[in-house]
């Protein structure tokens, strides 16, 4: 921690670091939504997709000159919301604010309200060219209060600040940016990492051209068609905003997280010309693996994604094989149809073996895989279409939807997907039930109605199975997933929201002598209410009650209370939680959104039984600098240790205290 202090000081002083704006309640407003896709994927990267939306703030979308494809990078719109927002712009000339569009067919209060933040609504192009220069440094350190047992017995290589520093140079036709993180237990100039960080990323993006055309260096992420073959980054998933199920092209992004492998490294550029575009990548760079040795030839056996380096063993597995990528995109847009071509090979420096378990079986192997594919997107009255079919070594994948707005009030979404078991693809993340793109066929429903003012019912249904085995499978099996969510808005500080869900899969029980499938069934309940109470004070309480079944039976309850204060005319801002949890295991744990640092996104789970604190908080030091910090502790009743091995904490409570500091013009 001296190095943490030593470190802002250092920086406080020198400081004349320029920043971009952000709207301070973003998180809050994308909350429900992120919360779904993180209960589902954990590893979702929330903190690429903040980064994105917070340059988009920068540079607004000119709402007043704007065609559909420069609407791609808001994803909480659907492409039958940006259609039914041109056609009102087309009708009603000019948007002037964000209140026209809750006038929109298909929008709320509450999503014009968000939409707002990320456009410009000048109607001159004098004004809309015209773009300051921003910058940004920003410094973050973490701490786990409680000693865990790899710093008492010397396992981790040094101590547990987690520290965090980014710059952002946004210009008119120029950003660049670098970040450097450290973990818990990683060494910082010393030992394994004499250069400082653990890790670096960085970036050099630049426009040109009249149809804005781009170059990037570095560090960045390839999102292609519905993410069969290529999409890193922030996947949207399955969530009860059931107009959510269609992805948009967005092509080779700048990155600007700290997820340490799921990334490209080397060149890429987006050209485009007429009503084509081309975008051809290359990259060169390490990741993490488990490696050994087989009849004398190196080979690596798994890939590692945690990004902790602390011990012997992290370490030497830290960026032990290298990794070739190349690929290339064609699309072609005309009117409301665009179509794209897409292939890519990856190459590994050795070859990757996978243990002899049958899971394994039709999962990909060796040196080199080739992924080829075709992805197209079609609007027509009412209706959207989409999808992706895609190939490697032979095996197909398919991804194709439709969604039908007949009227404002109401539509409907399907999405059939349709992967080979043989099928793979290293850096797909598709609409899947599972993490990997790989042996799965399905269909999702959804459907969401507006039946009067103020109210809101959305509703899915997902249907799935699979003709191998998985990880946690010990058969080929068959599951479905049922969510309804409706919200009431009682005036325009008062809302409910309330939520069911349950999921059936099938997860294998091993008995004396062989394994079998046994559904597993999910169930939650919750219900939330917020509201301001005055012109400053706003509460949030929440209610969830878990169920589980399969081998066992379980369940769980949370309650949460939260207070809010931001005075009227002041950027500074505080949040007050306290909650209790009580669940019988692990597999009737609980999530829930807790607010957290400027671009952080906090969900954890919550199972045992205890309380759950925190105070989360931001200080406007002055007009280039502001000061976050939030101190959350847990208390868990009956036990006298937590968590197991190196990270294990002798006692009954974790305390976590973050800071940050962030310089901005």
């Amino acid at each position: 921690m001296k190095k943490l202090i030593l470190i802002i000081i250092c920086f406080c002083c020198a400081g004349q670091m320029l920043a971009q704006q952000v709207d301070e309640n973003l998180q809050d407003r994308l909350q429900m939504l992120l919360e779904q896709v993180l209960e589902n994927d954990e590893s979702a990267d929330v903190e690429q997709l903040l980064d994105e939306l917070e340059q988009l703030q920068e540079t607004p979308v000119p709402v007043n000159n704007a065609v559909a494809s420069d609407f791609a990078s808001l994803f909480f719109l659907s492409p039958m919301q940006v259609e039914a927002l041109l056609a009102f712009r087309d009708e009603s000339g000019p948007i002037l604010s964000s209140y026209e569009l809750a006038s929109v067919e298909g929008f709320t209060e509450a999503l014009a309200e968000l939409t707002g933040l990320f456009l410009n609504f000048d109607s001159e192009l004098r004004l809309l060219k015209y773009h300051r220069p921003k910058q940004e440094f920003l410094l973050r350190g973490t701490r786990l209060l409680e000693k865990q047992a790899g710093f008492k017995n010397g396992k981790f290589e040094d101590s547990p600040d987690k520290l965090y520093t980014r710059y952002r140079f946004v210009g008119d036709k120029l950003q660049f940016g670098f970040t450097g993180e450290k973990d818990a237990g990683e060494s910082f100039f010393g030992k394994s990492n004499s250069a400082g960080f653990d890790f670096y990323s960085g970036f050099v993006r630049m426009e040109f051209g009249k149809k804005q055309s781009s170059i990037v260096l570095g560090d960045y992420v390839v999102q292609w068609g519905q993410g069969l073959m290529a999409w890193q980054g922030f996947a949207m998933g399955k969530s009860t905003d059931v107009d959510r199920i269609a992805r948009f092209n967005q092509g080779l992004k700048a990155y600007a997280s700290t997820d340490e492998n799921n990334f490209m490294r080397g060149i890429g550029a987006d050209i485009r010309f007429g009503k084509l575009s081309l975008q051809p990548f290359f990259s060169n760079k390490s990741f993490d693996a488990n490696t050994d040795s087989v009849d004398g030839s190196r080979v690596f056996t798994s890939m590692q994604s945690s990004g902790l380096h602390r011990t012997e063993s992290e370490i030497e597995d830290k960026n032990s094989v290298d990794q070739v990528v190349g690929g290339l995109a064609l699309s072609f847009q005309s009117g409301n149809l665009q179509l794209g071509i897409t292939g890519m090979v990856t190459r590994y420096e050795i070859p990757l073996l996978r243990s002899d378990e049958l899971y394994n079986k039709y999962l990909y192997g060796g040196e080199q895989i080739t992924n080829v594919g075709v992805n197209y997107r079609y609007t027509m009255n009412k209706l959207y279409l989409f999808g992706e079919v895609a190939s490697s070594e032979g095996a197909f994948a398919s991804i194709n939807g439709l969604m039908f707005q007949p009227v404002g009030q109401a539509s409907f979404s399907v999405l059939y997907r349709n992967i080979a078991k043989e099928y793979n693809s290293p850096i797909g993340a598709a609409f899947t039930e599972n993490s990997r793109v790989n042996d799965e066929q399905g269909i999702y429903l959804g459907v969401r109605v507006l039946p009067f003012a103020g109210f809101s019912l959305n509703a899915y249904a997902d249907f799935f199975e699979y003709e191998w085995i998985k990880y946690t499978t010990a058969a080929p099996g068959r599951g479905q997933e049922f969510v309804v969510r409706g919200d009431y808005i009682f005036n325009r500080t008062w809302k409910l929201y309330a939520r069911y869900f349950n999921e059936t899969k099938p997860v294998k029980v091993s008995y004396e002598k062989i394994r079998s499938n046994l559904d597993q069934i999910r169930q939650s309940i919750r219900v939330q209410v917020d509201g301001d109470l005055n012109s400053v004070f706003s509460v949030r309480t929440r209610l969830e009650k878990s169920f589980y079944k399969h081998d066992h039976e379980s369940s769980g309850v949370y309650v949460s209370q939260d207070l809010a204060y931001q005075p009227v005319r002041n950027s500074s801002r505080l949040w007050v939680r306290f909650a209790y949890f009580n669940t019988d295991d692990y597999d009737a744990r609980i999530y829930a959104y807790e607010n957290d640092l400027l671009y952080q996104f906090s969900i954890p789970a919550f199972y045992g039984e205890g309380y759950r604190a925190y105070v989360n908080g931001k200080v406007k030091i002055c007009e280039k600098i502001e000061f976050w910090l939030k101190c959350a502790r847990t208390w868990f009743k009956g036990v006298d240790s937590l968590g197991s091995g190196d990270t294990a904490i002798d006692g009954s409570t974790r305390t976590d205290l973050k800071l940050q500091l962030r310089f901005k013009i």
